[in-house]
């Protein structure tokens, strides 16, 4: 019985979302279909002044002061969290997270006001690239002989060469002074403690990996 309403509720639920997806607008409010036309909207909410004030901050500033702002606005108004036609947009894109969806349209319309490219296909690439560095290693790819692996630590970093992240997900549960890390980019590698230690500036973490993995 449990589990038929369940179903019924994930169905009600589905249906709800794709029947939204095709609206215009929802309780009222004006639904973007893509990010041009996010762009037109956050034209029309702010007067010049505030656009003026935009353009003085750095990207990473309007960013970080627009997220609980007009960020969470979007996220909440525009139906990020699923449902809308802007969210499947983003899903056709392979972005699927809300906070993602809000922060390549801020940091895409901070781009388009002061007159850069917006490079969407690079933004893409850089959260997708995110979710997959801190997925933690499948047990079929654990090296040989290994069978239990506990990961309840993360060391991100951002690869100099295209400025995509990196995470290294560093062993909780061994029981010897040899610590097991893996790395999307790197692969596996059994380190010492003291090794773990050089890993610990994240300004210098990839150039410690490259030299541990003897990749310099």
């Amino acid at each position: 019985m449990m589990r038929q309403v369940l179903v019924n509720l994930f169905l009600t639920t589905q249906l709800a979302f794709s029947q939204s997806a095709d609206k215009d607008t929802i309780d009222g409010v004006y639904i973007p279909k893509n990010i041009e036309d996010c762009f037109e909207q956050i034209d029309s909410f702010w007067d010049d002044s505030t656009k003026t004030q935009v353009k003085n901050w750095s990207e990473d500033e309007f960013s970080a002061n627009a997220h609980f702002g007009i960020g969470m606005w979007m996220r909440n108004n525009w139906r990020l969290w699923g449902g809308s036609r802007l969210s499947k947009y983003f899903n056709d894109l392979g972005i699927y997270h809300p906070d993602d969806m809000s922060g390549i349209i801020l940091d895409s319309y901070h781009r388009y006001l002061t007159g850069r490219e917006i490079n969407l296909d690079e933004q893409i690439g850089y959260y997708r690239a995110y979710w997959k560095v801190n997925e933690e290693p499948s047990k079929d790819s654990y090296p040989k002989g290994v069978k239990k692996v506990e990961f309840n630590t993360t060391m991100g970093y951002t690869l100099k060469a295209n400025n995509y992240p990196g995470s290294i997900h560093v062993q909780t549960n061994s029981k010897s002074d040899k610590i097991w890390i893996y790395d999307y980019h790197f692969g596996w590698l059994q380190i010492t403690e003291q090794e773990l230690k050089e890993l610990d500036n994240p300004a210098t973490r990839e150039e410690t990996l490259k030299k541990l993995f003897n990749k310099e």
